[in-house]
Formats: structure tokens, sequence, C-alpha cells
């Protein structure tokens, strides 16, 4: 037997090997879905602090200015303030919030996917007086 044809039909290791290429796929698609997730969790706290300021603004609790405030305190992520802009028109106050994608998924793998701000708005109808 020569000794080329010997490593040849020698197979072990190549399981190590394929596992070694595959690992960089399955750890992307990990941290891949932990972004997604966290941008998504991320999105419902505004989603959130937007239907509570709104809530509160439509039974006449807060005025416009104090309302963007307590909002963008509240939604404040990673030293990352949101833009807030609260509105009355038409017997209907609407809150609306802008955050950047970087302050909301963490290791930026979603930028190739989605525009560079997450935008929540919420319309709440305000209460007789």
């Amino acid at each position: 037997m020569n000794r080329f044809q010997m490593f040849r039909r020698d197979e072990t290791g190549s399981l190590s090997i394929e596992f070694v290429m595959w690992l960089p796929v399955f750890a992307f698609l990990l941290v891949l879905a932990g972004d997604a997730t966290m941008a998504f969790m991320n999105q419902s706290r505004m989603w959130q602090v937007s239907r509570e300021t709104a809530r509160i603004v439509s039974r006449y609790g807060m005025d416009e200015l104090t309302a963007e405030a307590y909002a963008a305190k509240l939604a404040t992520m990673q030293a990352t303030v949101p833009t807030v802009d609260v509105s009355f028109a038409s017997a209907k106050v609407q809150v609306e919030m802008t955050m950047p994608l970087a302050a909301m998924a963490p290791f930026g793998l979603l930028d190739f996917a989605m525009s560079n701000d997450i935008t929540v708005t919420v319309t709440h109808a305000m209460e007789p007086i």
C-alpha cells in the first residue's frame, strides 16, 4: 500500500473541518437573530411609550412640550434620545417617535435590510371635557 493511498482513504477529521467551515455561517445567523430580536423588542417599547403618552395627553394630563419630554425620557435607549413630536389636530392627539436603528439593534446587521430610522406613530382621540 502506497503512503499516499493511506492518506486519501483516511477520513478521520473531516467532520471537524466541516464544522470549522460552517461555524461562521451559524455564528452570523445567531448574531442576526439577536440583532432582529433586540430591534423588535425596542420597537415594541417605543409603541408602548407612544401609546401611554397619547393616552395621558388625550385626557388632558400633559401639554405638548411636557409630553414630548416625558416620552423622550422613557424611550431613551443606550444614551440615544428619540425624536418625539406630539401634536393636536381636530380632537385627536398624535405622537410620533423616531429612533435611529443603530441604537435599537446593537450589532448593526439590519442596516442592509431596513432604513436608518424606525418611526412609530400613534393617534388617540381626545376625551370630551
